[in-house]
């Protein structure tokens, strides 16, 4: 018996990571709402999250003003709206919205001043995944990043390949949230062809899938219910920059209080190992 589930475990490992049932895809974001700070890209669902100082990054619409990875096209993500400080660069994340981890392939990214009228370099461009809370890769990029000002080429976007930036290979890496931040006078950033796919599927991580605890409603505003534990367990609540918030014990379908937290992300960590991403809202 023992010898089938582990059969059946690898059939599923092996199913789901060389036959992609999600497929590779990318997403150019031409069909999702304008102004909108979450999308929706081959059955997945992604929230658009905003970096300290930042409250604008969402799903905006010019046209030509983005980049397939072939042609112009005219939906992507950006900061253009609002005001906030310049001189110091900015910051936003990917995150699926239910935590499911994904691996990251490539997109293109826009850089320069806030007001397109300069570089916004010489700047520093970092790109985080993270897993759980927790850093998978970080990649530091201060060379070979387009002039966005001057719309070539690709229409003023770089590619980041994260089969190779940095030297290392963090394509296949599991991750949940992308983050991307720049310095100096690189204040606004824009992405595009944002391409990805499923998670790499150990069979460690099908036996973990069976038993991982869940949240509910996800998103709230007022309580979350905890449920899926198979007994009590120790916890600690963490906002998105790693910051314990509270810790106690909790028991399946006990509930939180979460009506003083700040709007955002945050993580709930078990002794177990298990980590439940939610967004209060």
């Amino acid at each position: 018996m023992k010898t089938n589930y582990l059969f059946l475990l690898l059939f599923l490992a092996t199913l789901l990571n060389g036959n992609h049932l999600i497929a590779q895809s990318t997403e150019d974001f031409e069909s999702e709402t304008t102004g909108a700070t979450t999308f929706t890209d081959n059955g997945q669902n992604f929230t658009i999250a905003n970096g300290a100082g930042e409250t604008t990054y969402d799903i905006e619409f010019f046209t030509s003003g983005g980049w397939n990875g072939t042609g112009a096209d005219s939906q992507f993500i950006d900061n253009s709206s609002g005001n906030p400080t310049t001189g110091d660069g900015s910051s936003f994340a990917i995150t699926t919205t239910d935590g499911t981890d994904i691996t990251v392939k490539s997109f293109y990214l826009f850089v320069s001043n806030r007001f397109l009228s300069g570089p916004g370099t010489p700047t520093t461009i970092t790109i985080e995944g993270r897993k759980d809370g927790g850093s998978v890769f970080t990649i530091n990029k201060s060379s070979g990043i387009v002039d966005g000002s001057t719309f070539t080429p690709n229409n003023g976007f770089t590619f980041i390949d994260l089969a190779s930036e940095g030297g290392t290979d963090n394509s296949n890496e599991n991750i949940d949230e992308l983050i991307i931040s720049s310095t100096n006078n690189a204040d606004y950033l824009a992405l595009d062809a944002f391409t990805w796919d499923a998670q790499v599927l150990s069979i460690n991580d099908v036996e973990a899938q069976q038993i991982k605890a869940k949240i509910f409603p996800n998103p709230s505003s007022d309580f979350i219910e905890i449920y899926g534990l198979d007994q009590t367990h120790t916890f600690g609540l963490y906002d998105i920059l790693g910051k314990e918030i509270k810790k106690g014990i909790l028991s399946n379908n006990d509930i939180i209080n979460i009506q003083n937290l700040t709007n955002g992300m945050y993580f709930l960590k078990l002794e177990n190992g298990n980590t439940v991403k939610f967004i209060k809202e």
